[in-house]
């Protein structure tokens, strides 16, 4: 399949001959509450069996019973969240959702008593190899399998959004890094912040945005650095794991999980994360509706819509996925309530912060739409 080069302002506004599109050519990124593939007859499926092929070639995933597991458990990943993407970057994210969750297999299931020290220099051999791809740093399958998927980001994205990319991986990496025996308890750390700080990272949710925005909209470098745009990335990132641990909560605890969870901190619990949820969710729709208004760049809007496809297809993924839900699916599942961008509940009224100081700045962002570069 040919990849495609998403174009910058900072880089040349035309095809740069490799299947590229101009800014002006890109696919409309349809509105949060459509959903549905934009590839005729594509659900996602085909995606997900590669992905499946994707991890036997590189040995992730164990035997051929457990990567059955974790393909089954994609559930049409890459579709849900960017329905508007082409099959080049719908099957690269689809393999970094098996990369992803597979890795996480590996540190909860078959390397828990890594110090922090040896965690460390794991993560810091992966972070090296999508740093300077060009030499692998060895014969580790997951190193190698990472390699691979950077190299396809570099047919994708500019150099600008690789970029953007290696360093959103950085947060991840540093994220698993503090998670050891000799670091916080199973439980995780004393406070919702602390907790926060590093969730936020954690299974790539500030790194797919990046690939989101190379697939979907573009958005120029200053606008990528707005504090509006900023916050709106992270907001999306910490909806999407609050649902992610409100789901996964059963599937950890049966397995004791390394990593913690939400509910499982001291004074938190089941309610207390749908309505730590529920108050990001107020604050990215605010926000994002404000930033929509009459911007100056239709970039921003088409970010916002990326965005917002994001977080509801995380979330449909997080309430139906039998890597979460083993079994049949159940019609009753409490699901948290829809999140959108421009188009959601009617409700202007700003909500006041939750008292956790590693977020509070999203509520502090102006609203005045970012100005065109």
């Amino acid at each position: 399949m040919p990849g495609t080069r998403t174009q910058d302002a900072d880089h040349a506004d035309h095809a740069d001959g490799r299947g590229g599109r101009a800014p002006t050519e890109r696919p409309t990124v349809p509105k949060a509450r459509e959903g549905g593939p934009a590839h005729p007859g594509a659900d996602g499926s085909d995606f997900d069996a590669r992905a499946a092929e994707f991890m036997s070639r590189f040995g992730l995933g164990g035997g051929p019973e457990r990567r059955a597991r974790m393909s089954a458990g994609l559930n049409r990943i890459a579709v849900r969240i960017a329905p508007y993407a082409d099959p080049f970057a719908a099957q690269l994210l689809s393999d970094l959702a098996a990369w992803v969750f597979a890795f996480d297999d590996l540190c909860d299931e078959e390397l828990p008593n890594l110090t922090s020290t040896q965690m460390l220099t794991m993560v810091a051999r992966l972070q090296r190899t999508i740093e300077a791809p060009e030499v692998p740093l060895g014969d580790d399958p997951f190193a190698l399998a990472l390699r691979d998927i950077r190299l396809r980001v570099d047919t994708m994205a500019t150099p600008v959004q690789t970029r953007r990319w290696v360093d959103a991986m950085r947060g991840y990496f540093l994220a698993e890094a503090r998670i050891g025996p000799d670091g916080a308890p199973p439980g995780g750390p004393e406070e919702v912040s602390d907790y926060l700080l590093t969730r936020m990272h954690s299974g790539a949710a500030l790194a797919v945005p990046v690939l989101l925005d190379a697939a979907g909209s573009a958005l120029p470098a200053p606008l990528w650095e707005d504090r509006r745009i900023r916050a709106l990335t992270e907001m999306a990132a910490g909806i999407v794991v609050v649902d992610s641990d409100i789901h996964s909560f059963a599937k950890e605890s049966r397995r004791g999980s390394r990593s913690g969870n939400l509910i499982t901190l001291p004074g938190q619990g089941v309610r207390a994360a749908y309505e730590l949820r529920d108050a990001i969710a107020r604050r990215f729709l605010h926000l994002g509706r404000q930033t929509a208004r009459a911007p100056a760049d239709p970039r921003i809007q088409r970010y916002l819509d990326v965005l917002a496809q994001y977080v509801g297809g995380a979330r449909d993924w997080c309430g139906e996925t039998s890597r979460y839900h083993p079994g049949p699916p159940d019609a009753g599942r409490h699901r948290p309530r829809p999140t959108g961008t421009a188009h959601g509940p009617a409700d202007d009224a700003p909500a006041a912060p939750p008292p956790i100081a590693s977020i509070a700045w999203w509520w502090t962002v102006g609203v005045a739409p970012p100005a065109s570069p």
